[in-house]
């Protein structure tokens, strides 16, 4: 298997934590339907509130074999977390994740964090209320996806033959969209020279599968037409 494609990393690194447990109605949803022996199909829109503080991991269930997940920043300029859509399933020989693939731009702050780094500060990263994110849905769309991505960042690596099947698979590998919206924050303020800390973080998270976007149409947006 090729090696997970890499992309220039920021300070902040990700960290492993507890996990929630499932919610009481989650709970409900998955008695009702054993006792009734079919399995409920998977919506094509998920929306969901939640809050985490810091430090914690949040987890949360979004059916079509996915998880979304925030995982605590590890940098010390304030803390907060990523943004992450990860397999139930994950593979054993690889760590792959949904989101880091599909949202650009990969060289630099984007929509998947909602930390203080790279030039953030905490009361900054918190005031960017709406992240919009795309993600991949599979591992094996994972994998197309990473290729179509080395291929852009890196053109001179990819022959003329390899550039119009790369071109093809942009064009058809259709992502999911999700959107992270910051309802209520807490900040605590610095002490002693050490820098402000992102403390909690109340929000709202909604995600569409098979959206219509194609991966070509977020590497490479049409300009606004302008009348």
């Amino acid at each position: 298997m090729k090696p997970r494609w890499i992309v220039a990393a920021l300070a902040c690194g990700l960290a492993l934590g507890g996990v929630r447990a499932p919610t009481r109605a989650a709970q409900q949803s998955t008695s009702s339907d054993s006792a009734s022996g079919t399995a409920p199909a998977d919506p094509p829109e998920v929306r969901f509130t939640g809050e985490v503080v810091r430090g914690q991991i949040y987890e949360h269930d979004v059916g079509h074999d996915l998880v979304f997940r925030l995982t605590p920043a590890t940098s010390d300029e304030g803390g907060g977390w990523v943004i992450g859509v990860w397999p139930t399933a994950e593979p054993a020989d690889e760590v792959i994740e949904f989101v880091e693939v599909a949202t650009p731009p990969y060289h630099g702050y984007n929509e998947r964090y909602l930390a203080a780094t790279a030039g953030y500060s905490a009361r900054e990263a918190v005031q960017i209320t709406t992240r919009k994110f795309y993600f991949v849905e599979s591992v094996h769309d994972q994998h197309i996806a990473s290729e179509v991505v080395n291929a852009q960042l890196y053109p001179s690596s990819v022959s003329d033959a390899e550039r119009g099947r790369i071109d093809l698979e942009s064009a058809s590998l259709n992502l999911g969209s999700g959107e992270f919206r910051i309802l209520h924050s807490h900040v605590n303020p610095g002490k002693a020279g050490e820098p402000e800390t992102i403390a909690s973080v109340k929000f709202e998270v909604v995600l569409k599968f098979s959206s219509g976007i194609t991966l070509q149409a977020v590497l490479a947006p049409k300009p606004i037409s302008r009348r």
